[in-house]
């Protein structure tokens, strides 16, 4: 190999551009670890993206190397669901109020109006409306 061999640009083009190890994901701030911890081993198998953190804690063997190869080996997918808990559930709940503060309004506004006249039942219904936006925020 020449003797200025990027190993950097090898591994990211390799590997996934985020730390084999915690998911941590910013390329300028990822490291490209030898496993081994020989510098001059630049073979695809022996690198291993990580993080400063991470990088450190293997050269420590505080993280094992047969972790770190199973992490890095493994498929990187993620699980949206894990991730967003009940949010479908709770943006359902939100329109299904939303709709029902709707369909109030508009239920005040034809009864006001049949009460009285426009301007008054505009005036009682300006009144009820900031009331129950006060209740709700």
């Amino acid at each position: 190999m020449p003797k200025h061999f990027n190993y950097r640009k090898l591994a990211f083009e390799t590997y996934d551009p985020v730390c084999a190890h915690c998911g941590f994901g910013i390329p300028a701030v990822l490291e490209v670890a030898h496993i081994d911890c020989d510098r001059s081993n630049n073979d695809i198998s022996n690198l291993v993206i990580l993080c400063p953190n991470c990088h450190k804690m293997h050269d420590l063997d505080i993280i094992s190397t047969e972790t770190i190869l199973q992490m890095r080996d493994r498929p990187k997918v993620v699980d949206w669901k894990k991730r967003m808990k009940n949010a479908g559930e709770k943006a359902a709940l939100t329109r299904k109020r939303s709709m029902a503060a709707k369909k109030a309004a508009e239920t005040r506004r034809r009864n006001m109006a049949a009460e009285g006249t426009v301007g008054d039942a505009f005036e009682k219904l300006s009144l009820a409306e900031a009331k129950s936006n006060s209740k709700v925020g």
